[in-house]
């Protein structure tokens, strides 16, 4: 009769640090099962007991095997939990320090996408720039161009006056004041029709003379202050190129800046990209580990059950043979005081116990 005692109850619980876990039973379950035991051997009988001893010898020398295959195979599986555990907690450690690394890159890549945030920013700003001035020195070029063309019409009409006039310098104010007198003239004096139509004929030639003097006056006038002009206009624009040359190499080296602190991005991500492959792939590792510890968690529970079964019914079968060896040498003791008791010779009260223990006094009356 195979007997499996029920260590455990549906409310025991997994200890929390399995691997200190004794599976102990209560003394009580310990002694049930003991005294089962014994009470299957007390039912054997005296005919039975050569043939009983050698099986229990049998059975007892299976159960030691059993407990020494047992304890290799616990060994085996402690051995390989402990390997599991490490390489899972290594695995772990190394997920741990890559997350950190992972959020650092991250933290790296949030600052260079401001950085590039505010490089582009800055190369709109030169770039913007450098259309106003670029349309600045268009329109002042168009203005330098328009004046020098003007300042060529100027001076050939200039030319063509003067050719006109003549090259003696004639004085405005001196033209006017010399019509002035001969208007006056005319207007108080009585003159003979001859010379008042001399003087009509010498003020209408002055007075064309004069318009032409002013016209030529002014024309020189407009040349010099395009020739003033025009220097200005050429510094403004000189300045403008300076201005436009100098905001050209700011934005080209902006335009480098933000190369580099792309290439840097990408590099970035490409290693962000690996490190979370990498991650990913040793966490997977990692919980393969803890999936394995499981298995033999639970792989040592049986065993360490199936340990405290065997032990328990090798002690109750030593235990049974015990007395069963106890049983039988005091059975020889009863006989042989049974053979006293036969002869009527007397006996002890011990005697006396073993007859009655093993009924041989009931077989005495018979």
């Amino acid at each position: 009769m195979k007997y499996r005692p029920n260590l455990y109850s549906s409310q025991d619980k997994q200890p929390k640090n399995f691997d200190d876990a004794s599976f102990k039973t209560t003394n009580t379950l310990k002694q049930r099962f003991i005294s089962e035991a014994v009470k299957s051997t007390n039912c054997k009988t005296t005919t039975q007991g050569a043939e009983h001893m050698s099986a229990d010898t049998e059975s007892i020398e299976s159960l030691k095997q059993q407990l020494i295959d047992l304890r290799q195979k616990l060994q085996e599986v402690t051995g390989k939990m402990q390997d599991a555990r490490a390489k899972r907690d290594t695995a772990n450690s190394e997920v741990k320090r890559l997350s950190a690394e992972l959020r650092t890159l991250r933290e790296q890549y949030q600052q260079l996408k401001q950085q590039i945030s505010t490089v582009a920013e800055q190369k709109k700003s030169l770039y913007e720039k450098l259309s106003k001035l670029r349309e600045d020195r268009k329109a002042k070029t168009e203005e330098l161009n328009r004046l020098r063309e003007e300042l060529k019409r100027l001076n050939v009409e200039y030319k063509n006056l003067r050719s006109f006039i003549g090259a003696k310098r004639i004085d405005e104010d001196e033209l006017r004041s010399r019509i002035e007198q001969l208007e006056w003239q005319y207007q108080t004096t009585t003159l003979p029709p001859e010379v008042e139509k001399i003087v009509i004929n010498k003020i209408r030639s002055l007075e064309s003379i004069y318009v032409n003097v002013k016209h030529l006056n002014e024309l020189r006038s407009k040349i010099d202050e395009i020739r003033n002009k025009i220097p200005a206009l050429k510094q403004e624009i000189q300045q403008i190129n300076q201005e436009l040359k100098n905001t050209v190499a700011e934005y080209l080296k902006l335009k480098e800046s933000m190369q580099a602190l792309k290439q840097q991005r990408e590099e970035l991500v490409k290693k962000i990209i690996s490190l979370r492959q990498e991650r990913d792939r040793i966490r997977e590792e990692a919980n393969q580990h803890h999936q394995l510890y499981i298995s033999l968690l639970s792989e040592e529970r049986a065993i360490r059950e199936e340990l405290e079964r065997v032990s328990i019914l090798l002690k109750a079968k030593e235990l049974a043979r015990h007395i069963d060896e106890r049983r039988r040498l005091l059975q020889g003791k009863a006989l042989e005081a049974f053979e006293k008791y036969q002869k009527g010779e007397p006996i002890t009260l011990e005697e006396y116990k073993l007859l009655a223990e093993f009924n041989l006094l009931n077989l005495k009356q018979q």
